[in-house]
């Protein structure tokens, strides 16, 4: 809960500096939605660190398939 109030200070901050910085703007708005989310992950009890286990999409061999023939 700790990182998730974190992360959202850090969104709150990068929006402000979005204002202060027109220059930069659309970096610190990118950064701003890229701790948005992070929140919105820990929020959901995914984790978003290098440990989380990979999801792997099965993979279809890419011959015909002869019972779509008939």
């Amino acid at each position: 809960m700790k990182e998730i109030t974190q992360l959202r200070e850090l969104e709150a901050d990068c929006r402000r500096r979005a204002q202060s910085e027109p220059e930069r703007k659309w970096y610190w708005l990118a950064q701003a939605a890229r701790h948005r989310t992070q929140a919105a992950l820990e929020a959901a009890g995914m984790s978003t660190e290098a440990n989380a286990p990979e999801v792997k999409l099965a993979s279809w061999p890419m011959v015909r398939d002869e019972r779509r023939l008939h």
